[in-house]
């Protein structure tokens, strides 16, 4: 049974919460309650917990005090929060699990088997470092995520959005070519980073390619076309995102 610590202010929050986790959520039990940062802090050392349900917006700070100021971090987090767009994108950006408030219990369990599931394989230095990459971009939400965090099936690399050449499909994975020649196989659909990468300077040109027009060499007319980039990849340009690639790239098509 994993031990949990839901850090929650809202007494109406608190038990709906802590109600939910221990009745549809199995292998996990909560064995207690915070409702400040303070008491936070004094409940991870009391109880060592191995899963932190950890809201933002506290009393006396935020969720994030609470992960830099404890001495203890050998515990996996789910984060609760009632964040605008922009913040939900960091967490996806440091591969970190949240939940929107109202909490769904789908998503709730689908949340903690991922959490069992990593506690399970990944060494705690790897939270650590997810949890570094969060709070390192939330304390920027008003400029472009500075680090992404591409889970592997080993564990996870931390790489700049702005060197990613291009991302390619492979069903429910998705292939990251770097610019340092490295390509990675991630765990996320080619979907999801069409999602993070919208700030940044990315067009996806066909169902199976999202590319960084930064590293746009050429591109030949034809049917839908077809795109080189300056690492050598030759890629079609769909029939129906045509149009929308030449807009973007202020073309007339």
């Amino acid at each position: 049974m994993i031990k949990a610590l839901l850090v929650e202010d809202e007494k109406n929050s608190q038990e709906l919460i802590s109600g939910l986790i221990n009745e549809y959520c199995e292998g996990v039990e909560v064995a207690g309650i915070a409702g400040s940062v303070a008491e936070a802090l004094k409940k991870i050392e009391e109880l060592q917990p191995e899963l932190l349900f950890l809201d933002i917006e506290l009393p006396d700070g935020d969720g994030f005090q609470v992960l830099e100021k404890t001495a203890i971090k050998d515990f996996e987090v789910i984060f609760i929060t009632a964040y605008d767009q922009y913040a939900t994108k960091a967490f996806k950006f440091s591969a970190t699990d949240y939940l929107l408030k109202p909490v769904d219990i789908d998503e709730l369990q689908e949340a903690v088997k991922r959490v069992l599931d990593k506690r399970a394989s990944t060494p705690k230095e790897e939270q650590q470092a997810r949890l570094e990459a969060l709070i390192a971009n939330l304390k920027h939400l008003q400029q472009p995520l500075k680090r992404i965090v591409l889970p592997t099936s080993n564990g996870f690399t931390v790489v700049n959005p702005d060197d990613i050449i291009r991302c390619e499909s492979d069903r429910n994975y998705t292939f990251i070519f770097l610019k340092d020649g490295r390509k990675i196989l991630v765990s996320r659909t080619i979907k999801e980073y069409d999602e993070m990468l919208s700030d940044y300077n990315f067009f996806r040109i066909h169902q199976s390619h999202l590319i960084n027009l930064g590293y746009l060499k050429n591109y030949t007319r034809g049917r839908g076309g077809y795109v080189e980039l300056t690492d050598g990849s030759v890629l079609d340009v769909s029939a129906r995102r045509k149009s929308e690639f030449l807009k973007r790239m202020s073309v007339d098509g």
